[in-house]
């Protein structure tokens, strides 16, 4: 008989690796951010609510300048960051106002405007080319001006014609003042009588802001935060944002210029119901880009009843393409109220998808490599 074999040990089974905490998740990760985000984009966007609150401030001392007789027409002039406000404020009009907004985002003013209206021309640093060359074509009109901007060429040339200035404070990205901005210019446009009870309802505004953004803030974890959670859905996917014309647009707007500059992510906007009389049928073609959209719905409370009809289907109708839908429902019991609250929430989106991206939020290398070579 051979010897018996000796039995081998039983193997031990690999120790259970710990559950990962919240810690190793990407959007909980502070030092990651910190890492990625070197000059404070996520405070400046957390600070939205104090700015909000500052506009009263700045405003006090140029509306003084102003006659408060109401405008023919109310006309804001800029770019980017420093036009959001106008767009904003357009909204705004629109939905209740008895002077129509006008937002102008060009070198070349349009042929209309008349010494009645009350001219706006906003740029962050004052040195927008597209804005102060309309300046300059509009100083011969003689409507009534104001200037909102943090110095250069704009306010120099403002105060040589004698045209009121709002300073606004300087050293952040223009898209990351649209709080000062947007508050400065709704205090002139109470002021000239565009726009009813702009400080009660900025502070309710401020408010709203300030509650929601303690629920989307860095320091809220990745599964308590439903703006992490979002960003991590649309991560990795063109995104195309629908809102209706006449209530959401111009937050759907903001969201796009966010997720392009802060994200560095390709985003788009369509408006209903005009994308649903062309644009809703593009969803078919190229088959192997359709499918990894993501599509945002930025829905208000008081949409039209046929627009929400549009929308329920458009939600049913994008899904059987295997199109990704979100859908962000604004909040707030007045217009100014939701239009900012959506503001922040697109801000916060854009921040966390910045972070997975791997980007730097504020940086713009694009924008910075055509304002170099439009120099040469």
């Amino acid at each position: 008989m051979s010897p018996a074999r000796k039995k081998k040990p039983k193997a031990r089974s690999a120790p259970k690796r710990p559950k990962k905490s919240s810690a190793r998740k990407p959007l909980d990760q502070r030092e990651r951010m910190d890492r990625l985000d070197p000059d404070g984009m996520g405070s400046r966007i957390e600070g939205f609510s104090a700015q909000l609150r500052a506009g009263g401030i700045i405003a006090a001392e140029t509306i003084r300048h102003i006659d408060p007789h109401r405008p023919r027409r109310l006309v804001i002039l800029g770019m980017g960051g420093s036009a959001i406000a106008g767009d904003l404020l357009r909204n705004l009009s629109d939905r209740e106002g008895v002077v129509p907004v006008h937002v102008v985002r060009h070198y070349e003013p349009p042929s209309w405007l008349t010494p009645e209206d009350f001219l706006v021309f906003s740029s962050y640093s004052g040195e927008t080319e597209e804005t102060i060359t309309a300046y300059r074509a509009l100083r011969q009109l003689g409507a009534r001006s104001a200037v909102l901007a943090t110095g250069g060429t704009l306010v120099a040339r403002a105060r040589a014609d004698g045209v009121p200035v709002a300073l606004m404070p300087p050293g952040l990205p223009p898209r990351s003042a649209l709080g000062y901005s947007f508050s400065t210019l709704s205090h002139i446009a109470h002021h000239v009588g565009v726009l009813a009870d702009a400080g009660r309802r900025l502070e309710r505004a401020a408010e709203a802001v300030e509650r929601a953004a303690s629920a989307w803030s860095r320091d809220v974890i990745q599964s308590r935060n439903s703006a992490k959670k979002l960003a991590i859905r649309l991560f990795g996917r063109p995104i195309l944002l629908i809102a209706n014309q006449r209530t959401a647009e111009p937050v759907a707007l903001r969201w796009k210029g966010q997720l392009n500059e802060n994200s560095k992510q390709l985003a788009w906007v369509s408006a209903l119901p005009e994308m649903n009389h062309n644009e809703v049928d593009g969803f078919v073609h190229p088959r192997g880009i359709v499918g990894r959209i993501a599509v945002v719905l930025i829905r208000d409370p008081e949409d039209h009843p046929r627009i929400v009809r549009r929308f329920d289907w458009l939600m049913a109708y994008l899904k059987r393409r295997r199109v990704l839908v979100e859908t962000v429902t604004l909040e707030g019991d007045d217009p100014m109220v939701r239009l900012l609250w959506g503001v922040a929430r697109g801000d916060f989106v854009s921040y966390y998808l910045a972070i997975l991206n791997g980007e730097d939020p504020s940086a713009l290398p694009g924008v910075t490599a055509l304002k170099g070579a439009l120099q040469t």
